[in-house]
Parts: C-alpha cells; sequence; structure tokens
C-alpha cells in the first residue's frame, strides 16, 4: 500500500474522495462495504473527471489511479464481484 492510500488522519491530502475512500479501507462489515464502495467509486470518478484538462494535481492523479485499483481489487476479493 503506498503512502498516500494509508495516510488515515482527520485531514485527508486529498478531502475531495478520501473520506470516502479511507471508509472502505477500514469497513469490516460486508454489507456495508458494498454501499461505501459504492459511493467511493463515485466520489474518487466525479474528482477524477474534475480534474480533467488541468495539468496541475499529479500526485493527486497517481492517488485517484491507486484509489480505483484498490476499490476494483476489494470488490473481487472481499465482494465476490467478478
Amino acid at each position: 500500500m503506498a503512502a498516500s492510500e494509508s495516510h488515515t488522519s482527520s485531514t485527508p491530502r486529498f478531502p475531495a474522495w478520501q473520506h470516502a475512500y479511507e471508509a472502505v479501507l477500514t469497513e469490516t462489515d460486508t454489507h456495508a462495504l458494498f454501499k461505501l464502495v459504492e459511493i467511493a467509486q463515485a466520489s474518487v470518478l466525479t474528482r477524477r473527471a474534475d480534474l480533467e484538462g488541468s495539468a496541475d494535481h499529479h500526485a493527486e492523479r497517481h492517488a485517484i489511479e491507486e484509489a480505483l485499483a484498490n476499490l476494483r481489487a476489494v470488490k473481487r476479493d472481499r465482494l465476490k464481484f467478478g
């Protein structure tokens, strides 16, 4: 896990989406996890769309791609989605 992913504090580095993403990483209830993954994916994808066309935010773009990969892994491994 990269430093941007393991960073959990009350002031996230990327507040537009990081709280929702971190909630997925810490959830243990599978039923709650399903909804949290949906929320996190929507939040991350919305932020990625917001950054389209911007030459800045390289660190956040990288963190977004890592978060999306991890969300796919959670869906596959913990929620058993193909």
